[in-house]
């Protein structure tokens, strides 16, 4: 029963019909529904309309009526609007297993239930989760638009609320290739939090804002919002914001090599997905572990992360996330000596990609294809492959990205004896660092 106001766009005129068609069907009187707490005047006062109820009171006749608050607010049938809560639960479960025409049957039929009872908040969340299968899709676009609708219902409620929606369209900005309005949009919400934000809040958006610094070539920085992030992580009590930060972080702690704590990190984020039973952001954390242990030089066991990441999210149909499994795989089995099936799977990749566009995807494929060139002798594409790398990820603004390529290009360079040519690449490099300062 609330003492303070009525939710997001609650059809407060209409609240009086409703009891008193409520209690017709049910044969209550004026004066029992009234009972003890307030007067058979003050129900006909309302019934008919001439007066408004407090929210205490109708939260009061709601209980008498054996209807919850909301749906008396929203004018649901009794229990249905928690049946739609519980509906789009199982939408997000099916989603992430890739039951995708399952998944946007239900949150369209949420918005439009929602929408028939100006629900905003059911409405912000039937958007959220078509945001959330447009994300699957791999289609930022499509997904930021979404995302950005959501919000708008949303306009005037605590961030708390608003969060899915603000962390989807972080997410869309990022795919999208705009790491720059991915981090100002964060930092933005953080202001609008105040001296005083909602735990969950302000981990979220420092976690999400950690890799964009790093790609931005800022690891100070990465690493400072991400220690902050840590700090709050105890006092988080939302399991999916919590895998999804530590899902964040992970990247991160292993871009500062502190590979115990991103291990920790990512093995919390894998339970606590397994425990929410999303398979793709298990498939996701895979991926993620299997980066971890390439970096720490562990490649057999990267092999086998990665092979099981590539099975959950071919399983769920997670294209996009499948290409980043799958090129990080190559990149392996290059490591490994096994170029040959590496540039295969560079092929394979390339050729899942048209169907959606990540700009920063594409070139970690050109780079991973340069190495993969020059292990096979073909040095020619390899030289091509870098080259494209490099503009690639200057137009996403990856600085960090940039500079790592010209390094590795320009050591090439040198191995093939063209050193005033690497001297003009490792310039390039540092001048993208230097631009971040």
């Amino acid at each position: 029963m609330s003492d303070t106001a009525f939710p997001a766009g609650a059809y407060v005129a209409g609240i009086g019909l409703y009891i008193l068609r409520l209690r017709a069907q049910r044969g209550v009187t004026q004066a029992e529904l009234a009972g003890i707490e307030f007067t058979r005047a003050y129900v006909s006062s309302i019934e008919g309309g001439k007066r408004t109820p407090s929210p205490r009171a109708a939260g009061y006749f709601a209980s008498r009526l054996g209807l919850d608050f909301e749906d008396l607010c929203y004018g649901y049938a009794p229990g249905r609007r928690r049946a739609l809560l519980k509906e789009a639960a199982q939408a997000r479960i099916a989603l992430s297993r890739g039951e995708l025409e399952r998944a946007t049957a239900a949150y369209s039929a949420l918005s439009a239930e929602a929408e028939e009872h100006h629900d905003r908040t059911l409405l912000a969340a039937g958007r959220c989760g078509l945001g959330l299968v447009a994300r699957h899709r791999g289609d930022p676009g499509a997904a930021d638009v979404l995302f950005q609708e959501a919000d708008a219902f949303l306009a005037g409620q605590p961030l708390t609320d608003r969060l899915p929606a603000l962390m989807g369209r972080m997410w869309a900005l990022f795919a999208g290739g705009f790491i720059g309005d991915a981090l100002a949009h964060a930092a933005e919400h953080l202001r609008q939090a105040g001296p005083a934000p909602a735990p969950a809040v302000e981990f979220a958006l420092l976690a999400a804002s950690g890799l964009p610094h790093v790609e931005q070539g800022d690891l100070t920085r990465a690493g400072a919002v991400a220690d902050a992030a840590l700090r709050l992580a105890p006092e988080v009590s939302e399991p999916e914001v919590l895998a999804q930060g530590y899902y964040h972080l992970n990247r991160v702690l292993v871009a500062q090599a502190r590979h115990d704590e991103a291990e920790q990190s990512i093995v919390r984020a894998t339970a606590l997905y397994e425990h929410l039973q999303l398979l793709t952001e298990v498939g996701m954390c895979r991926f993620a572990h299997g980066f971890l242990s390439a970096r720490r030089g562990r490649l057999s066991e990267a092999e086998t992360q990665l092979r099981q990441a590539r099975t959950i999210l071919g399983d769920t149909g997670a294209i996009s996330r499948l290409v980043n499994a799958s090129a990080e795989l190559a990149e392996v089995l290059r490591r490994l000596g096994r170029a040959e099936e590496a540039a295969t799977l560079v092929e394979e990749c390339r050729a899942l990609a048209l169907d959606y566009q990540d700009p920063e995807q594409v070139a970690e494929l050109d780079r991973i294809g340069a190495h993969v060139a020059v292990d096979l002798g073909d040095a020619p594409t390899a030289e091509a492959l870098f080259r494209s790398a490099i503009d690639r990820y200057q137009a996403v603004g990856a600085t960090l990205e940039v500079a790592t390529t010209c390094r590795l290009f320009g050591d090439q360079l040198i191995s093939w004896g063209r050193t005033d040519e690497a001297a003009s690449v490792y310039r390039r490099g540092l001048m993208s660092l230097e631009r971040t300062q």
